[in-house]
């Protein structure tokens, strides 16, 4: 029951913030995925010279209420398992049509620079693209310390992990974050 090593990584990653100084950079490992047919025809993620690369066919639109549950690990060296140090649920039709900006924001405005997303909901079914996408060094959070990350996002309608709860699309991607 004892929470130190949880407690532990926090305390390193606030005092690793402050250390992290000029260009970072991202390279992707891996990515995977898996689709609900209900929602979707077709989703394919591949990774290629560092690059993320999506394809999808919607079976139905995208309304109000498409939320994302985004989970951030960290594998501590020498470690098997990844250890979670962020996660949170978003409202993705909500975030994307705000004025303000946040961390997720800034993703996928600029992946829309690289397809045919659209920004707004409802998102019309159909064929949707982002091809030769690169995280950009301004795209990390300043306390994420250098390392190999993994981000899971799990896409869904209803309230997370209830009886509402329907599942879209899962996402897992592997990267290393280094200055």
């Amino acid at each position: 029951m004892c929470k130190l090593p949880h407690y532990s990584v926090i305390i390193l990653l606030c005092l690793q913030s402050q250390l992290v100084a000029g260009e970072r950079s991202v390279e992707f490992l891996a990515g995977n995925c898996s689709y609900n047919p209900k929602y979707f025809k077709n989703f394919s993620l591949t990774i290629s010279r560092n690059m993320m690369n999506m394809d999808m066919d919607l079976n139905r639109p995208i309304l109000r209420g498409f939320r994302v549950h985004i989970d951030i690990q960290l594998r501590l060296a020498n470690a098997k398992n990844f250890q979670s140090v962020f996660s949170q649920v978003n409202d993705v039709c909500a975030v994307t049509s705000t004025v303000k900006n946040s961390l997720f924001k800034s993703w996928f405005k600029d992946m829309t620079k690289h397809g045919n997303f659209m920004y707004n909901c409802p998102v019309q079914m159909g064929h949707y693209y982002m091809h030769d996408w690169r995280m950009g060094s301004a795209m990390t959070h300043r306390f994420l310390i250098p390392g190999e990350y993994r981000g899971k996002l799990g896409f869904f309608y209803g309230k997370y992990k209830t009886r509402s709860y329907d599942e879209t699309l899962t996402l897992m991607i592997d990267v290393i974050l280094s200055n």
